[in-house]
């Protein structure tokens, strides 16, 4: 919105940058607030071989699975919503080799904010078998210049971890994993104050 001149500060045109005063009149041109009122959020679960974004390689995209079949709402009777042929914007990437929470927005702002490096993610790590008796503590020290990380058994899950920590790299996880010689699929549940729920594997329902 930004970059359409589409906020003022005190009746001037905002740049990229701009600090505004806490006493600041800060507006919304026309254009803006019809955007933010005709805005579409989509949260998919994403499976693994897909990518979350048009201009990644190693599979196929996951927008190919916002089709009316995978479509899932809390009405029987809800049809899906027709999304945009253009804007969806992925707000905050998930390797190929991963699966699960991929947000699609066409709200500029909510993608910015939850692309920062800061946003809290969660992740669950479902073992094919028990987990390994070292496992909290390898994630945890391969980790650890990461920032701030929690790492527990997930208790509602048998054989499974739970991650809580900013944003890592794209598909960091998986390589743990694999360094390691563990067998287990990474699951992203939750990104910001945006959360996966109980939508099944391949899935997408608008958000509220």
């Amino acid at each position: 919105m930004i970059e359409k001149g589409w906020v003022t500060i005190d009746g001037r045109v905002v740049q990229s940058g701009d600090r505004a005063m806490p006493d600041a009149q800060i507006s919304l041109s026309v254009a803006a607030n019809s955007q933010l009122q005709s805005s579409v959020t989509v949260v998919l679960n994403k499976p693994r071989g897909f990518t979350s974004a048009p201009d990644e390689f190693g599979g196929a995209p996951a927008l190919s699975l916002l089709t009316a079949d995978n479509y899932v709402s809390d009405r029987a009777d809800a049809a899906p919503p027709r999304l945009p042929e253009r804007g969806l914007r992925v707000a905050g990437r998930l390797s190929s080799r991963e699966m699960g929470l991929v947000i699609l927005t066409t709200d500029t702002a909510l993608a910015r904010r939850l692309a920062a490096d800061e946003v809290q993610e969660t992740w669950r790590v479902d073992f094919r078998a028990a987990p390994p008796a070292d496992a909290i503590e390898v994630f945890a020290q391969r980790l650890r210049d990461s920032g701030e990380i929690n790492v527990v058994a997930d208790l509602a899950h048998a054989n499974c971890v739970l991650l809580t920590t900013p944003t890592l790299a794209k598909g960091v996880l998986s390589s743990i994993c694999d360094g390691q010689g563990w067998r287990a699929d990474v699951m992203r549940i939750a990104r910001g104050e945006i959360s996966l729920g109980d939508l099944p594997l391949r899935s997408w329902r608008v958000l509220d």
